[in-house]
């Protein structure tokens, strides 16, 4: 008896568990449209405690995450759910949101293989043909910016190496005109202490001879006598 009625109250819980993250979800998807994102992200994760796998759950919480621009998290949700989609319809829908989250990431060429992906499964989805266009032209535009950042900072650095060069050209040049300054000073200070010498020698040998003069003209001269 006891598992009689186990096994009732399982089969009475599941359709109202069923029915309860089913309600959450509908709940959700109305304040999704109402842009009402942050709530409906609270519902949606709600419906996921009931059930872990529910996939619609999953998906649009993954939207609603993206549309918080946060989409970064709305790339790793929408890459978890490319092993649990129930279709290739549903696989085709991850393929093209995961895309556009990556596109916003900046993550270009990603975005682009999601693209292609999606299509690979449905060729006829016009939109994501678009967004795949839109994103190669972005790509190939973020290239050339990127082209011509590097392109400007090799100018740059040329530049400052070229402005170093003549910096240490300049310093060269200082330093070899203050080394021939010295030299000059030098061989100056060392004419100049030349002819010092040469004057005090000169001097001196004046003074010797007016000394000479004086001891002779002081000599006093015998006289020769008569004898």
């Amino acid at each position: 008896m006891k598992i009689i009625l186990f096994i009732l109250a399982i089969l009475i819980g599941i359709p109202m568990f069923a029915q309860q993250k089913q309600s959450l979800l509908r709940e959700g998807t109305k304040l999704y449209n109402d842009s009402s994102y942050s709530q409906a992200e609270i519902k949606y994760r709600k419906a996921l405690e009931k059930d872990q796998d529910y996939f619609k759950s999953s998906f649009n919480l993954a939207d609603a995450v993206y549309k918080q621009e946060r989409y970064e998290e709305a790339s790793s949700l929408f890459n978890a759910l490319k092993d649990n989609a129930r279709s290739k319809e549903d696989l085709a829908k991850v393929y093209h949101n995961l895309g556009n989250s990556l596109a916003k990431e900046n993550k270009y060429e990603k975005a682009i293989n999601a693209y292609k992906n999606s299509l690979r499964i449905n060729p006829t989805d016009d939109e994501t043909r678009y967004n795949l266009a839109l994103t190669k032209k972005n790509k190939q535009k973020q290239e050339e910016q990127n082209k011509d950042q590097e392109n400007k900072d090799q100018e740059n650095k040329d530049q400052e190496n070229k402005d170093q060069e003549n910096k240490d050209q300049e310093n060269k040049d200082q330093e070899n005109k203050d080394q021939e300054n010295k030299k000059k000073q030098d061989k100056i200070s060392k004419e100049d202490a030349e002819k010092m010498l040469d004057a005090i020698q000169q001097k001196e040998k004046e003074l010797q001879e007016k000394l000479q003069k004086k001891k002779v003209k002081g000599k006093k001269i015998k006289l020769l006598k008569d004898w």
